[in-house]
């Protein structure tokens, strides 16, 4: 082969990788909304008392459908979070494992919200999460919504506040604050 030949497969080869890298899919609503919640964990402190020592697991909680699949669990598969585990579990209704750090309370649930939210308030500092219209209102702390193509969260202060439960500044300024005392 001439060189000007190996010059045109070279650029066809580098044009062809190219165009399989730019069309890597973009990540799934779910993808994105189970890192969200990865990095609330991150970006949250609790107090010592409910995450109890090193070897004991920062646990997440999804009650009702679940929508994440297995993307929840792989998203936080290894990873820990100051020297803790990561858990995903799967509740059954009325079900609050202790302890529970996050809870993500599935649309499912909506006609016992209300019951719902007052049982992780007795809890105390469980971060309360979820996807349904209205959550913050209601008395939930970090609602994901979409915002067109892009998932957003908003964040009820109060609610946090009366958790005990403090999230980073860093968090905070990528927020839409609800309510705030």
């Amino acid at each position: 082969m001439k060189r000007s030949q190996h010059i045109i497969v070279f650029i066809f080869l580098l044009l062809i990788a190219t165009v399989r890298i730019g069309a890597a899919p973009s990540p799934s609503e779910y993808q994105v909304k189970a890192a969200y919640i990865y990095n609330f964990v991150k970006f949250i402190t609790w107090n010592s008392e409910s995450l109890g020592d090193s070897a004991s697991a920062v646990v997440i909680g999804i009650l009702g459908n679940d929508p994440f699949g297995p993307v929840l669990d792989e998203t936080v598969a290894g990873k820990t979070v100051k020297g803790h585990p990561i858990e995903i579990k799967r509740l059954e209704e009325a079900e609050f494992p202790n302890p529970i750090h996050v809870l993500f309370i599935s649309d499912s649930e909506r006609n016992y919200l209300q019951w719902i939210l007052k049982h992780a308030q007795l809890q105390q500092h469980v971060l309360t999460v979820s996807e349904m219209p209205g959550f913050i209102e209601n008395g939930g702390m970090i609602n994901l919504v979409m915002e067109g193509k892009n998932v957003r969260f908003e964040v009820n202060m109060d609610a946090v506040n009366k958790a005990g439960i403090k999230m980073s500044s860093k968090l905070l300024k990528l927020a839409r604050i609800v309510k705030d005392e």
